[in-house]
């Protein structure tokens, strides 16, 4: 092969990359905007100055790090340590720990879809494991990144995908993130992301939401994330004491302030299944789950009347 030949070879191989890259990304979006567009969006808001009163845990149990619905009645949740699983039923305000892990495997992140629970180490790894974390339902995946990091997950209801937040340029001044998306099925993580957003956007917007000045310093600092069941939203919490949401094709929509006196110090964010709000304190001293109810609103055109 000549030089010239090896030059365009390289040239086409490079074009094919770049096209079926795009191509790919292409399809994740389109398939995500195609379920928004038919999905039915309930109308509703949550009023944060006006929630439930704060329920404290049990006695003894540490504060959550990470919370996710199984059904109407009960939820998983990891303990402050990040070495303990258990189950926990909001009603009863009860729990129970499920079979020990491997000796030492430090779980940050925990998500559930049908009978599967998904675990996120310390070590950048997702085990699929049955709902009794009794044994594995599929190989363990790495997905560890030299330049970057998954640092929160959680289900999409609509789509039956893992949403995975992306951090790269840590300790930068402008963090950015991107929303990776995993199918249970293949247990691949997508090579394109769903969208990105960066630290100056998000200031930028609540800077204007808030009719703010350009001088003031804010933070955003994602500790947890879960989609909406009744919008397809998605909502991440900072532990800063705030609540950002945004669309599914990554647009911010909103941003509300948690009441610190109430959360001292926020660490988990989850839903109900009928769309109410769970609020998790990370304090030792404060463990208290609060709940913020999902307020639905009629219709511009008013109710349905026959």
């Amino acid at each position: 092969m000549t030089r010239v030949q090896y030059f365009f070879s390289f040239v086409l191989a490079t074009i094919s990359f770049i096209a079926a890259r795009s191509i790919q990304q292409q399809g994740v979006k389109s398939y995500y905007q195609e379920l928004a567009s038919s999905f039915q969006k309930e109308i509703g808001f949550f009023d944060f100055e006006k929630p439930e009163a704060a329920q404290y845990l049990p006695m003894g149990l540490q504060p959550f790090s990470a919370l996710a619905s199984i059904d109407t009645n009960a939820m998983l949740a990891i303990s402050h340590d990040s070495l303990s699983v258990m189950a926990y039923s909001p009603q009863s305000n009860s729990f129970h720990y499920l079979p020990a892990l491997e000796e030492g495997a430090k779980i940050t992140q925990l998500a559930y879809h049908d009978s599967t629970v998904v675990l996120l180490n310390d070590a950048q790894q997702l085990f699929f494991m049955d709902a009794a974390l009794s044994k594995e339902v599929a190989e363990p995946l790495t997905i560890a990144q030299e330049d970057a990091s998954i640092a929160l997950l959680c289900f999409h209801p609509n789509s039956k995908r893992l949403l995975l937040l992306e951090k790269s340029n840590v300790g930068s001044e402008n963090e950015q993130y991107a929303i990776q998306t995993l199918r249970f099925g293949s247990q691949k993580l997508s090579e394109t992301p769903l969208f990105q957003f960066d630290q100056a956007g998000i200031v930028s917007f609540i800077q204007q939401s808030q009719d703010l000045t350009q001088d003031e310093v804010f933070s955003f600092v994602p500790v947890s994330m879960a989609v909406h069941p009744q919008t397809n939203e998605l909502y991440i919490l900072s532990s800063t004491g705030s609540i950002l949401t945004l669309d599914q094709q990554g647009n911010l929509l909103s941003y509300q302030k948690i009441d610190l006196q109430q959360i001292s110090q926020p660490r988990v964010l989850s839903f109900d299944q009928n769309g109410d709000l769970l609020l998790a304190d990370g304090s030792v001293l404060h463990p208290v789950i609060l709940k913020v109810k999902w307020q639905k609103k009629l219709s511009e055109k008013g109710p349905l009347v026959k």
